[in-house]
């Protein structure tokens, strides 16, 4: 084995940057994704540092490697992201291969509405559409008609009545894991986040 090389930790930086991950649309800084993203950046950054030391591996290979890895980290998030504004514009799924006609305009649900899908989407088990349910109960309660489906955890906290913006912060955070975590919370779980979101607001 050949006497030990640094890697080039300037050169690192230019291949993460030249990589376009810093182009990419980043969730915002409240976010569940955005804190997720952050983390994934910086253990690829040293995990390529401390494999560029020890390895030894040439520049161009190592550029190649921090530009595949960025380019599917941006992918990623990006259906990620897509995937929930789409899922919040409509409010209604919609089967695979069916055209579905337009409804009628309706008035929007206010929160008792929103409050009272939530309970029948969590009485029929139906966690992914009972966490839509929960978003928007909350951001009618907090903003009523003005809430709109584009909103981030930030924009809800910002509406909130200034005494429950601190206790709503974390709750908002933990409802952006339940919704974007690697693992769906239970129907109980999900009750009681919408309990401690009921007491904040009391």
């Amino acid at each position: 084995m050949g006497p030990f090389v640094p890697a080039d930790r300037a050169l690192l930086e230019r291949v993460l940057a030249s990589s376009h991950v810093q182009r990419t649309p980043v969730p915002p800084d409240s976010s569940y994704l955005g804190e997720l993203f952050r983390a994934v950046q910086e253990a690829v950054l040293g995990a390529l540092l401390a494999g560029a030391e020890r390895l030894h591996v040439p520049p161009w290979l190592l550029w190649g490697i921090a530009a595949v890895l960025a380019a599917f980290l941006a992918l990623l998030i990006a259906r990620l992201v897509l995937s929930r504004v789409r899922s919040r514009r409509t409010g209604i799924p919609q089967r695979e291969g069916t055209v579905a006609e337009a409804p009628p305009p309706a008035a929007p649900r206010d929160a008792a509405a929103w409050r009272a899908e939530l309970e029948r989407r969590l009485a029929e088990g139906r966690v992914p559409d009972a966490l839509e349910a929960l978003w928007w109960w909350l951001a009618r309660s907090l903003a009523g008609a003005e809430a709109e489906p584009d909103w981030t955890s930030r924009d809800l906290v910002a509406h909130a009545p200034a005494r429950a913006r601190e206790g709503l912060r974390e709750l908002v955070r933990r409802l952006d894991a339940f919704t974007y975590g690697p693992r769906p919370p239970g129907v109980e779980e999900l009750r009681g986040l919408l309990g401690r979101f009921e007491e904040a607001l009391a």
